[in-house]
């Protein structure tokens, strides 16, 4: 049976917050959305998946440095 390691649950959620913050930011701001947007005329634009990938973005990248920093330190000790 084999341990678990401490950081890896962390560091795998941090990489799929950094994948949906990526995929939100694109699919946001792909050409054909915003083709849509100026052809069709809709109205107000809604800022709230952008911002969300943003966070999602930064909250991943954070994850993952601080799993890392975390790895380092305890590897420095032995």
């Amino acid at each position: 049976m084999q341990q678990a390691q401490p950081g890896r649950a962390a560091s795998i959620f941090g990489a799929i917050l950094i994948v949906l913050g990526i995929f939100s930011f694109a699919y946001f701001a792909s050409p054909i959305r915003i083709m849509l947007r100026e052809t069709i005329g809709l109205g107000k634009i809604n800022f709230l998946p952008p911002i969300l990938g943003a966070l999602s973005l930064c909250g991943g990248i954070a994850l993952l440095l601080s799993v890392r920093q975390r790895t380092v330190k305890k590897k420095a000790k032995l």
